[in-house]
């Protein structure tokens, strides 16, 4: 048992490089927040997404990773970069099992949407590892200005692909694993058709103000103006996610 686990394991391995050249001949599809909404909303369902996901998620892994490629050498043998490439190889090829799978069987969908809980989990310490990466190779061998620049410019591109990786995923695990987040009954997957702007500001203002109490023992006033709202005094509502628009105006106050 334990040599038929490894031979196929070295198989997976060997063909990782032969899928990351079939999938990323593909662009991703481009998708926007209205079709997240429209779908999540009436049309959902999960068949559809499997279908769709099988294919997309490696069209997505298989570009980024193809990008990875690109940066130097010496960064790509740091052993944060060697830890980070191993998750998104693994990633994709579990993807890649389902590949012919029956989109009929409600097993397979089951086990899919297990799958993409794995993933996410798996790299929720994406976005440090990769800083870590970069760190390690910066204190190891300096960076010049054009390579400093073009490793910026990766990282944005890298960042951004997580990003929408993980709305797909999230998506689909949040309206199909078959449980509705109690404090956000309303919500379709992670998306708040009626975002309170307002509201979320304050959270991110209120959460960086501690956090410059904490360093500096003082915060400044941040005074809140809403404008654009459909009429005076009434809250400004727009499609979003929360936890997504949080996250920007934090790292934006804590500058």
């Amino acid at each position: 048992m334990k040599i038929a686990r490894y031979l196929m394991r070295n198989t997976a391995l060997a063909n990782i490089p032969k899928q990351i050249e079939r999938f990323s001949k593909y662009s991703p599809s481009p998708l926007s927040m209205k079709q997240f909404l429209d779908f999540g909303s009436a049309n959902a369902c999960e068949k559809t997404s499997f279908v769709f996901l099988r294919q997309e998620l490696p069209v997505r892994l298989a570009n980024i990773m193809k990008e990875v490629d690109f940066l130097p050498d010496k960064m790509l043998c740091t052993p944060s970069l060697q830890l980070l490439q191993s998750w998104y190889a693994q990633s994709l090829m579990e993807i890649v099992e389902f590949q012919e799978k029956n989109p009929d069987d409600g097993k397979v969908l089951s086990n899919f949407t297990e799958t993409l809980v794995n993933i996410r989990n798996r790299h929720n310490s994406v976005i440090p590892t990769m800083a870590q990466g970069v760190i390690e190779y910066k204190e190891s061998f300096g960076v010049d200005p054009v390579t400093n620049q073009n490793v910026q410019y990766f990282l944005d591109r890298f960042y951004m692909s997580r990003i929408s990786i993980r709305m797909l995923i999230n998506q689909h695990t949040l309206i199909f694993e078959g449980s509705t987040n109690p404090a956000h009954p309303k919500h379709i997957g992670s998306i708040d058709p009626n975002c309170d702007v307002v509201e979320v500001v304050k959270d991110a203002c209120e959460s960086s103000k501690m956090l410059c109490d904490q360093y500096y023992l003082a915060s400044p006033e941040v005074i809140i103006r809403q404008v654009h709202a459909k009429a005076v005094g009434q809250p400004l509502h727009i499609v979003y996610v929360p936890s997504h628009l949080y996250h920007m105006l934090f790292e934006l106050f804590k500058k």
